[in-house]
C-alpha cells in the first residue's frame, strides 16, 4: 500500500501552479503489509518523529516537610519518577523498545524561583516569603531503542519533555519567643 502527499505552493504575486508531489512528506501513512517498505529505514524515522509522545511518564513532585513549610527553612523536594524506563512498542510489524532516560530535572517552586539539575533528581529551596505555592516538575528525556531481536543501540534524534501537575506548598512564617523556665 502507498500513499503520495500532495501540497500546493505558489507566491503571492503568482497564480497557483498545480499540485506538486512531495517526497519527503512531515506525515507518512506506512503499513507492515507493504512489501517496499524496508522496517529498519522506516522505522528509526517513526521513533524520531514519535519519541515526543510515547515519552508520557511525569515526575510527582515530594515535598518534605508536607503540606507545610517555613520561611527560611531549607525545603526538600525529590520525585519518585525512575532515572530511565522501557516503552515497548510494535511498529511496522517489528517490536521496538524505546529506553528513555531523564537528562535533567527542572524543579519550578512557585516563588518565581528554579533549579535545574543533571546529576539527580531532588534539591533543596528556602522560601523567602509566605503564601500558597505551586511546586511542579518538568523532566527532559532523551532516548535510544532496539529493533526487535538486534542488540544494536540507536540514538533518538531530538528530546521529549514531561511537565508534572503543581503540587501545593503552605509556607508560613512562624514566630519564636522567650518563655520563663520555671526555677
Amino acid at each position: 500500500m502507498r500513499f503520495w502527499v500532495y501540497r500546493r505552493t505558489y507566491q503571492r504575486d503568482t497564480p497557483p501552479p498545480p499540485y506538486v508531489r512531495v517526497l519527503n512528506p512531515a506525515f507518512i501513512c506506512l503499513g507492515p503489509d507493504d512489501p517496499q517498505v524496508d522496517p529498519t529505514i522506516a522505522i528509526p524515522a517513526i521513533v524520531d518523529r514519535e519519541f515526543q509522545r510515547v515519552v508520557v511518564l511525569k515526575g510527582v513532585a515530594e515535598v518534605t516537610p508536607a503540606p507545610d513549610t517555613l520561611v527560611n527553612v531549607e525545603t526538600r523536594f525529590a520525585t519518585a519518577a525512575p532515572a530511565s524506563y522501557e516503552i515497548p512498542l510494535t511498529l511496522l510489524g517489528q517490536s521496538v523498545v524505546i529506553t528513555a532516560t531523564a537528562a535533567s530535572w527542572t524543579w519550578h517552586f512557585g516563588d518565581g524561583e528554579t533549579a535545574r539539575l543533571t546529576d539527580r533528581s531532588s534539591t533543596v529551596h528556602t522560601y523567602r516569603q509566605a503564601g500558597a505555592r505551586g511546586a511542579y516538575l518538568v523532566i527532559e528525556w532523551t532516548g535510544t531503542y532496539r529493533i526487535g531481536g538486534d542488540a544494536t543501540v540507536r540514538q533518538v534524534n531530538g528530546t521529549a519533555t514531561t511537565t508534572g501537575d503543581p503540587v501545593q506548598v503552605a509556607v508560613r512564617t512562624a514566630r519564636s519567643e522567650l518563655v520563663d523556665q520555671p526555677g
